[in-house]
């Protein structure tokens, strides 16, 4: 099953600081996680990460898995050359009911990687393969990335941000869930916002919005 992860406000630790830990800090980056990174030799990177402050760097050599009773974290990412080390951090971290993952061991892990496409920092498409090939993973995101990015509009973008709005509103005045449902279908129909959205005005938008929620019965 493919979820979405929510890590907003969560403790993230990697372990390892090489070439593999910095694709998953990459990952991270827009996550809104704070993430913590353990390793003995870090590559230039991931130092000029932690110069800039979009990461905590901590200079340890690893060889257990007891900096995760220090840390806590919410998600550990077990990225160190040693096969053995990672899968000690993974049933440690088990142990603990910490989320984990190991590069060399996905099988082993509690979350897979997906090879995503991002749509304007809104619309996120992932592909799986199940942990069965992170090449192929990426080769059919290669593949069907156009296609995809053709067949989303601008405007289609800019309704899920209309949508997200709605639905804060709604929750404020319509109190049974299937009521919100069906005000948040109409409104994708609804004439008068999508002539608003033709010309541009947001903020007129937000307005027809507060006011159709108010009157909705």
């Amino acid at each position: 099953m493919i979820i979405d992860l929510h890590l907003n406000g969560k403790t993230v630790i990697v372990v390892g600081a090489g070439n593999e830990a910095l694709k998953r800090i990459k990952l991270l980056q827009n996550e809104g996680c704070k993430i913590i990174v353990i390793g003995e030799k870090p590559n230039s990177e991931i130092t000029k990460l932690s110069k800039t402050k979009k990461i905590i760097f901590k200079k340890i050599k690893i060889t257990s898995s007891l900096f995760l009773k220090t840390y806590k974290p919410f998600l550990v990412i077990a990225s160190t050359t040693d096969s053995s080390l990672n899968q000690k951090i993974i049933e440690t971290a088990k142990k603990m009911k910490i989320l984990a993952y190991a590069s060399d061991s996905p099988d082993s892990s509690d979350i897979s990687y997906l090879s995503l496409i991002d749509i304007k920092k809104t619309i996120k498409i992932g592909i799986s393969t199940n942990g069965g090939s992170p090449i192929m993973a990426k080769k059919i995101k290669s593949n069907v990335e156009k296609c995809v990015q053709k067949n989303i509009s601008d405007e289609d973008v800019e309704l899920i941000k209309i949508q997200k709005f709605a639905r804060t509103e709604s929750k404020k005045y319509i109190l049974i869930q299937a009521e919100r449902k069906k005000f948040l279908y109409d409104l994708m129909n609804d004439r008068r916002v999508k002539e608003l959205l033709k010309d541009g005005k947001y903020k007129a938008i937000q307005t027809t919005i507060k006011k159709m929620v108010k009157d909705w019965k």
